[in-house]
């Protein structure tokens, strides 16, 4: 399970920052059939919550300075 999830980790950080690899789509595509989209989702929704907590902290940091 945590291998899975560290590849299911590393699709979604790729699809965020835009770079991916054709057989690594492929794979995901492969695995996605066999688990159902919902580890994608979880994943993707914790990752967006993470960044935008990134960028309001960044933000009042830089506001405060």
């Amino acid at each position: 399970i945590l291998k899975g999830l560290g590849q299911v980790f590393k699709a979604v950080a790729s699809a965020m920052i835009g770079v991916g690899k054709k057989e690594n789509l492929a794979k995901d595509f492969e695995r996605t059939e066999k688990q159902g989209p919902w580890p994608y989702i979880v994943v993707g929704l914790v990752m967006t919550a993470v960044f935008i907590a990134v960028v309001v902290a960044a933000v009042k940091l830089a506001i405060a300075a």
